[in-house]
C-alpha cells in the first residue's frame, strides 16, 4: 500500500496513469510524448515505479512493450476506507458532478481500447487460483453468484449463467492447468452487448514468490458496452476472488448490468 501512495504522489506519474486510462497499450515512445519535457530515461524510471506498485502492467507485443493501467491496487485502497454502501454513494455523486459539469470537465472518456489488462497478487497457490476460476456447477460468490459449466478441455465450450440465463459463453481455446486458460468471451447480459462481437479472455497464473500467485487477466477484441463493463467491473471481481482465497469470504458485489 505504501508503494501505491508513493507512486501516485508524483504528478508526472499521475499524468502517465491518466494517459493509460484514456488509451491502454501505449509504447514507451507514446508515453514519452505525454511528458515532452522529460528524457526517455526519466519516463522509464517513472514507469518502473508504477510497475513496482502494480499500477502498470507491461505486455510484450513482438519487440515492443505495451503498457496498461492496472486499477486493482486503487480498488483495494477504496475498499479499505469505503464500505459497500458509501462506495456506491460516492460513485453516484461523482457521476452527478460529471453530468452537471459537462463532457469537457470530468466525464469518462469513450472506451476505444481493444485490450484490457489487470494484474493482482493473491496469497494462494496457482492450483487454488485455477480451481477457483474453473469451479463448475455451483454459484460463485466472487462472480455475482453465477454458475459456470464446462469440462475445461481445449476445443470444448463453457457457459456462465445466472438463474438459468446465459450471461457469457464461448469456446475453451487453451487449457493448461494450472498456468493458462484462454476463453472466448461472448456476452449476452443485455441487448447492447449481445449485438457486439465476441472477445477473448486470457488468464495467466504465475508464481510470484513463496505462497503467492500473480493472476493476469487480459480481455481482447471487445468494444462498446462490453469493453466499458470490463473497465468498470474487473477490478472489483478479481479483488473479490482474492478476498475469497485469502480470507474465505468474497467481497459483496452487485450484479453487473
Amino acid at each position: 500500500m505504501d508503494a501505491v501512495f508513493k507512486a501516485i504522489a508524483d504528478p508526472s506519474r499521475r499524468r502517465l496513469l491518466d494517459a493509460l486510462r484514456e488509451q491502454g497499450g501505449q509504447s514507451l515512445a507514446q508515453l514519452c510524448a505525454v511528458l515532452p519535457g522529460m528524457t526517455r530515461y526519466g519516463v522509464s524510471a517513472h514507469l518502473a515505479v508504477l510497475q513496482g506498485a502494480d499500477l502498470v502492467t507491461v505486455v510484450r507485443v513482438g519487440r515492443t512493450k505495451r503498457h496498461f493501467l492496472n486499477p486493482v491496487p486503487l480498488a483495494e485502497l477504496q475498499r479499505r476506507w469505503l464500505s459497500e454502501y458509501t462506495s456506491a454513494t460516492a460513485n453516484a455523486l461523482l457521476s452527478l458532478r460529471a453530468h452537471l459539469e459537462g463532457p469537457t470537465m470530468t466525464s469518462d472518456p469513450v472506451v476505444t481500447t481493444p485490450k484490457t489488462v489487470f494484474t493482482i497478487y493473491i496469497r494462494a497457490s496457482r492450483q487454488q487460483v485455477w480451481d477457483a476460476l474453473t469451479e463448475t456447477g455451483t454459484p460463485r460468490g466472487w462472480l455475482y453468484g453465477t454458475v459456470t459449466r464446462s469440462d475445461w478441455r481445449a476445443g470444448g465450450r463453457y457457459s456462465q449463467d445466472a438463474d438459468g440465463f446465459v450471461m457469457i459463453d464461448g469456446d475453451v481455446l487453451t487449457s493448461e492447468e494450472p498456468s493458462r486458460l484462454v476463453l472466448g468471451f461472448d456476452a449476452h447480459w443485455d441487448e447492447a452487448v449481445d449485438a457486439e462481437p465476441a472477445g477473448v479472455l486470457d488468464y495467466r497464473i504465475e508464481e510470484a514468490g513463496e505462497g503467492v500467485t500473480r493472476l493476469t487477466v487480459t480481455l481482447s477484441e471487445v468494444t462498446g458496452e462490453t469493453a466499458a463493463a470490463a473497465e468498470r467491473d474487473t477490478p472489483s471481481i478479481y479483488s473479490s476472488l482474492k478476498s475469497l482465497l485469502e480470507t474465505g469470504q468474497p467481497f459483496a458485489t452487485d450484479r453487473a448490468s
